[in-house]
């Protein structure tokens, strides 16, 4: 174990100045590895492997070593390979959208009905089927009751996905007396939860809300994007970047083509993490005419 593995004849104590600068070049290395397989997946390992060996090789080579140095060498190198390779099955969390209705945020998954209330708004919780989509008389036609925020209903458990059209939705989201949407809500994934504490994790709007926004002079925003003024893919690209994975097609005449499709995803497929999907709809004059943001609960896969 103390015969020596290199031809390093220094056995001097290494200067902090020295190890900064392997550490920095090292760091560097790590950083564009890293960046190589984000970009051209795991099939690119091999250059990552070669791009970060010269440097830590350098290091080791700086000083005399020994057969401990080089059994302490490889405990840590096979420790790194291992988180190295954590990061890229898992990866790290996405930060959650933020969806901005005038001056209020939701937060994805994090803000709770009791927060969106303390801030001004009304949930109402669906009754019975309305019999029509008049949206001025969706709240007044006993369809839909107002949540007196008394903790006296519980969100069964588990996740589910909220597929529905908003006047058949279990929740709306109501603001000075009309419809901003509906939301969908998540407790817990193994208890029932009090409906003040669940977080919102779907919102959607549909064209009847947006006009009545515009009427309202309501901002919207996701993220730094403003949705209720036309729509510039440049500028959806420039704030998402890999995030914006649907576009419409140039120059399209078909309607039914004109969305953007925006994820924060990681390579885990919610197995660890959260996961958000928004989808937004616009016409031929770039008009938002419809949106909806869901979240996918981690480790939960609950209708």
């Amino acid at each position: 174990m103390e015969e020596p593995v290199n031809k390093q004849t220094d056995t001097t104590k290494m200067r902090f100045s020295e190890f900064l600068v392997y550490a920095s070049v090292i760091l560097g290395a790590v950083l564009f590895a890293l960046q190589v397989i984000k970009k051209g997946g795991s099939g690119f390992s091999n250059l990552a492997t070669a791009i970060l060996l010269p440097p830590v090789m350098a290091l080791f080579n700086a000083r005399k070593r020994t057969g401990r140095s080089i059994f302490i060498f490889m405990a840590v190198a096979i420790f790194s390979l291992y988180m190295f390779l954590v990061y890229i099955i898992i990866s790290v969390p996405v930060r959650a959208p933020v969806f901005t209705i005038n001056n209020t945020k939701i937060k994805m998954a994090y803000t709770t009905v009791a927060d969106i209330v303390a801030n001004g708004f009304d949930i109402y919780v669906k009754q019975d089927n309305p019999s029509g989509r008049d949206y001025k008389k969706l709240l007044s036609s006993g369809a839909f009751k107002k949540y007196p925020v008394d903790r006296s209903i519980l969100v069964e458990k588990g996740f589910r996905r909220n597929n529905t059209a908003i006047p058949y939705a279990n929740y709306l989201l109501v603001k000075d007396g009309f419809v901003i949407g509906s939301i969908g809500l998540y407790g817990h994934k193994k208890k029932d939860t009090v409906l003040e504490d669940c977080k919102i994790i779907h919102l959607k709007l549909d064209e009847y809300c947006i006009s009545d926004a515009r009427a309202n002079s309501i901002r919207y925003c996701l993220d730094d994007v403003e949705l209720l003024v036309p729509l510039q893919q440049e500028t959806l690209q420039k704030t998402f970047d890999k995030k914006l994975w649907l576009v419409p097609p140039k120059n399209t005449t078909d309607i039914t083509q004109l969305h953007y499709g925006i994820k924060w995803s990681t390579g885990s497929d919610h197995l660890f993490w959260n996961e958000y999907f928004a989808y937004i709809h616009f016409n031929e004059s770039n008009d938002m005419t419809s949106f909806e943001i869901s979240t996918e609960i981690a480790r939960d896969w609950n209708e």
